[in-house]
């Protein structure tokens, strides 16, 4: 019998490895976390520990096992899981803003249609067209709304 694994969580790998926000090796770290927990009991997390020396390995075997699941992701959760790891990048001085917002709409061009159009995912479009059209000032607006949209 496999061990039910979060399936948010996984997503949340796929759409932050996929757009760029997310190191294999922060990921493979993060990865092993949740293996130790589980005892190996999900054969999903055994075959992604084998294949984490390989990007493009991990996000085909990650988009390949939750192909049929996407329907029933709680997206709420997703969007903590995208936020919190945007507020580790934002407070890291060696990140460049702009390709940050450049790497949110990547996520945003993931996710279905029926959620990109949703808060807070619908920021993600939007916060990239703000450095061309309203400047840094309105980007910095934009990613902290996003940051404190769950603190509500």
């Amino acid at each position: 019998m496999e061990y039910p694994i979060k399936c948010e969580e996984l997503y949340y790998f796929y759409l932050s490895l996929k757009a760029g926000l997310l190191g294999l090796d922060e990921y493979a770290e993060r990865l092993n976390d949740l293996f130790l927990a589980d005892d190996g009991r999900n054969e999903i997390l055994l075959e992604l520990e084998f294949c984490t020396a390989s990007l493009a390995e991990t996000i085909a075997t990650l988009k390949a096992y939750l192909f049929d699941k996407t329907g029933q992701l709680d997206y709420s959760e997703v969007g903590k899981l995208l936020i919190d790891g945007l507020k580790k990048l934002y407070h890291d001085d060696s990140v460049n803003l702009e390709e940050l917002t450049h790497k949110l709409y990547s996520v945003w061009m993931l996710l279905p249609s029926e959620v990109s159009q949703k808060p807070p995912f619908i920021k993600l479009n939007s916060i990239d067209d703000s450095w061309s059209w309203e400047g840094k000032d309105k980007v910095i607006e934009d990613i902290n709304w996003l940051l404190n949209y769950y603190n509500d």
